[in-house]
């Protein structure tokens, strides 16, 4: 059986953290081989450092700093570089600090990788609002195409993916404020990867801006620099009518204007010229 590595980046929100994502870990029925935690904006100190691995009982715990661009892409891409060094014949399992995952998350994304041939496997995800669930999405024959326009069901914390193509396709792309899982699976679509398989049923729970800090807060600047940033690297990519189905998704889930998308994605262009 393959090493199942998980990952998780955090700026740090401890208590979201301990309040999410490590009670979701430890009531795993299969426990991952070890937690990789990226701190992004500071270390941890070594205080922290313990009562989380108290946590996490028998599970083992490596703590580091992003030494990438800050940002989540950063942080992630610092833990995928150990994991590369350390678990290279391993899945990589990623969830968001203030994500939850059922009990039977990681064992079902095992099970469904047909012996470890898998390349990626994606389970559903439950959207929660205020505690409801708003929508359940339930991925099934992704392509590159769902993803210029909006997002099919490939999240941070529904990520369940062979390290050694994490690797191939770099990871993610350091700098990008938001968008990073649309970004990302695009790449490793491109890559000509041979096998997704999916769960077909949601065991993962994507708990929805209740920070003010989310990367997909309605309105924020963090999302419209990563609304634009997304264009900036795969507009060209996209149809007249593409282009038109991202805006009007934009404005619905996120409150921001096609206007004030490209007067930002100018002003990046801007800075680059």
């Amino acid at each position: 059986m393959k090493n199942i590595i998980v990952l998780i980046a955090t700026t740090p929100r401890l208590p979201l953290l301990t309040e999410n994502a490590i009670p979701s870990i430890i009531n795993q029925t299969l426990s991952p081989t070890a937690v990789i935690l990226i701190s992004d904006n500071q270390p941890l100190t070594n205080d922290e450092v313990t009562s989380l691995k108290i946590k996490l009982r028998n599970i083992p715990l490596y703590t580091m700093t992003n030494s990438r661009i800050p940002g989540a892409a950063g942080s992630w891409n610092t833990g995928i570089d150990f994991i590369s060094e350390h678990f290279p014949d391993s899945y990589i399992a990623m969830i968001d600090d203030d994500d939850r995952w059922h009990p039977e998350h990681l064992a079902l994304c095992l099970h469904n990788s047909d012996s470890g041939t898998a390349d990626v496997v994606l389970s559903g995800i439950n959207v929660l609002i205020n505690k409801e669930i708003a929508t359940v999405h339930i991925p099934q024959n992704i392509s590159l195409h769902d993803f210029l326009i909006g997002n099919p069901g490939w999240h941070g914390s529904n990520t369940f993916i062979k390290t050694e193509l994490v690797t191939k396709v770099n990871g993610f792309t350091d700098g990008l404020i938001s968008g990073n899982d649309r970004d990302f699976a695009i790449r490793v679509i491109e890559s000509g990867i041979e096998k997704i398989n999916y769960t077909h049923i949601a065991t993962v729970d994507w708990i929805c801006n209740q920070s003010p800090d989310a990367l997909s807060a309605s309105g924020s600047q963090q999302k419209l620099r990563g609304c634009a940033q997304f264009l900036q690297l795969h507009m060209h990519k996209m149809t007249s009518q593409d282009l038109e189905s991202y805006f009007q998704r934009t404005h619905k889930l996120f409150s921001l204007s096609k206007t004030k998308i490209l007067d930002e994605l100018l002003q990046i262009d801007g800075k680059h010229d």
